[in-house]
């Protein structure tokens, strides 16, 4: 719809029409777009704005990768609680400042690396090819009004990957810093843990009718009933538009001689060698030995001794135990020296003595299987069959911008639909676990459009990872509600014995940890609180050694800060319940393993170091330009 609406705008009216619409949609519900006649940026950087349909796309397209990410989990209350917001902001500020310095630095990105990167893309490919139609609608839902718009965001993301990658790769680093750094990551620390799991304290806690309700009441939030929404749908499903299509037969040669080389085997031979091992910076003695040995074995074989026998006794590759035989190969398996030999020869015929990269040859062609073409009529059902899915793509993709037209001039789904001959189907009310065996709503980025719908939002067209092409109108959503207490009297009862458990553990936990602070060791500490004691295997900084649940991220930290016999100062909420830990042992890094080591190291010392050194530049660059930024206009998204 927008597309033909931009074709046609000629008129400056047109032209002020559209630019609202745009600006309406990007966005979506924020209140009064208008502030008179002016629109009050989100930040500006030094005095070039960033405007709120800037900063609105790129929030958006950073919406979709969480929704992407998360699928049901997605909920835009958690996005919103990361920071995404500011998060955006500011990566939209570097980014500007980042493509002006790389601009005076005279960083160029070539038109031709865009292109590759584009074509080379997977997303964008059907069948291992470069595919426009899809590329066009898969730029439009990232939120790139049209794929130039997308080759310029790549094109700046090149120039910014290109100036991060010369600051990064500045970074030099010492000997001393490795063997540091060494130490450190390979050194491996042993910890004793006592574990305290509140469900095994469940079964000591009484809870009632009485304690239940009164957790209900404090706790309602957490009994609603599921988000049920109400839906108008139309499905444009690309095998049905199809299934009665008849192939013509030349539809059928021209698909077979377009894909000729897919059904073409290509010519085979079947070969045996004899191989004299020598490297090509061996000194002259080593070569004339090798020489010599390969010159008398091709001896022993043209005087008639089989060939398969002094491979087993002269070859020094892997072959020889089966006489040489390398089976089966097309060209482009073996080097061009060997294969330049075997393309040549007929079948029984022993070459002469071939010299390749990896020493001396004989060789010897048992069989050659021509090329073969598998005939029409055997590929016609895969062929049908591919024609079938490209028509159908064709046909759906159609039918898919007639709708979008169609939405433009008319009032409803119901409306556009009908005015293109395509059926609407109404759904719901359904809960987002109903709607998993729904056929349309199963498809996971269409599930998490019909349960983020606002009443009054825009249908919008998006293609399924199944080929279909939908659209969702929003009839009704009936947002979630306490459910009352009768119905959830059971799982109230239980979480509220959870939550005394909760409570009884940690308590017996703050306990355990005074006891540990006066210097009583782990044993002592499970024999008198009656706790199971649990003791890692030497593990290093970064886990590698032991996969226990209970070493987390934070205990391998503050556990490799610790001496000898120290307990981590806090409780740790760990997979296994509340868990108290203590250094047993520190094993220091073995020297002996540092020569193999150092250039691995080197590198990841080189990547940290390089990371901190683009951090400061970044931030020296921010205090060289004026940056503001408009809370009350961002805390509007």
């Amino acid at each position: 719809m927008l597309e033909t609406m931009r074709n046609q705008a000629q008129s400056w009216i047109a032209k002020v029409i559209l630019g609202g619409v745009v600006l309406s949609f990007a966005l979506w519900g924020i209140g009064d777009y208008f502030l008179g006649s002016h629109i009050e940026p989100v930040a500006e950087v030094d005095d070039t704005p960033i405007t709120q349909t800037e900063f609105a796309q790129a929030y958006e397209r950073q919406m979709n990768n969480y929704r992407r990410m998360l699928g049901s989990r997605f909920s835009k209350e958690f996005v919103e609680s990361l920071g995404l917001k500011n998060a955006t902001l500011q990566t939209m500020i570097n980014r500007r400042l980042m493509v002006e310095q790389a601009r005076k630095l005279g960083l160029v990105v070539p038109s031709a690396m865009i292109v590759a990167n584009v074509q080379q893309e997977k997303a964008f490919q059907s069948a291992g090819r470069f595919d426009p139609q899809r590329y066009r609608i898969l730029t439009r839902n990232m939120g790139f009004a049209t794929p130039q718009d997308y080759e310029q965001e790549l094109s700046r993301d090149l120039l910014i990957d290109m100036l991060q990658k010369t600051i990064t790769d500045s970074a030099r680093v010492s000997d001393a810093e490795v063997h540091d750094r060494f130490m450190h990551d390979y050194e491996k620390r042993v910890f004793a843990a006592l574990i305290i799991d509140p469900k095994d304290l469940e079964k000591d806690v009484k809870v009632g009718p009485e304690q239940a309700k009164a957790w209900y009441e404090a706790h309602k939030q957490g009994y609603l009933s599921p988000l049920r929404v109400k839906l108008r749908v139309v499905d444009i499903d690309p095998v049905e538009l199809v299934k009665d299509l008849t192939i013509s037969k030349s539809d059928l040669d021209k698909a077979y001689e377009e894909n000729i080389a897919r059904y073409t085997k290509p010519e085979q031979r079947h070969a045996r060698h004899i191989l004299v091992k020598v490297d090509q910076q061996a000194s002259e003695g080593a070569r004339k030995a090798a020489r010599e040995k390969i010159e008398a074995a091709l001896k022993r074989i043209r005087s008639g001794e089989d060939f398969a026998k002094v491979a087993k006794e002269v070859s020094e590759d892997t072959t020889a135990a089966k006489g040489g035989d390398l089976g089966w190969f097309s060209r482009g398996a073996m080097v061009a020296p060997f294969e330049e030999a075997v393309f040549s020869m007929n079948p029984g015929e022993v070459s002469d003595i071939v010299e390749t990269p990896f020493g001396f040859h004989i060789i010897k062609l048992e069989g050659i299987r021509p090329e073969q073409v598998l005939p029409l009529e055997k590929v016609r059902p895969e062929l049908e069959a591919e024609i079938r899915r490209s028509m159908g793509a064709d046909e759906a993709y159609n039918l898919s911008q007639d709708l979008d037209d169609a939405l433009g001039r008319e009032g409803s789904l119901e409306a556009a639909a009908k005015a293109v001959g395509l059926s609407v189907r109404e759904i719901g009310p359904i809960s987002a676990t109903e709607a998993l065996a729904d056929p349309v709503l199963a498809d996971a980025s269409v599930r998490q459009r019909a349960f983020t719908m606002q009443p009054g939002d825009p249908v919008e067209i998006e293609e399924t990872q199944q080929g279909h092409f939908v659209a969702l109108e929003l009839v009704e959503r009936l947002e979630p509600k306490p459910l009352p207490f009768a119905k959830v009297t059971e799982q109230a009862l239980a979480d509220a014995r959870r939550a005394a458990a909760k409570k009884k553990a940690e308590k017996l936990a703050a306990e355990v940890l005074k006891a540990a602070a006066d210097g009583k060791d782990a044993e002592a500490l499970a024999q008198r609180f009656s706790l199971p004691k649990f003791i890692s295997k030497p593990v290093r900084f970064n886990g590698d050694g032991d996969k226990a649940g209970w070493l987390t991220r934070a205990i391998l930290d503050n556990g490799f800060e610790l001496p000898k016999g120290a307990w981590l100062k806090d409780v740790q909420q760990t997979p296994e319940g509340l868990t108290l830990v203590q250094v047993q042992d520190i094993l220091a890094a073995p020297e002996d393993e540092f020569a193999d080591k150092k250039e691995q190291i080197r590198e990841q010392v080189r990547r940290a170091k390089g990371a901190v050194r683009f951090d400061r530049w970044m931030s020296a660059l921010r205090e060289e330009h004026e940056v503001h930024i408009h809370e009350d206009v961002l805390s509007r998204f």
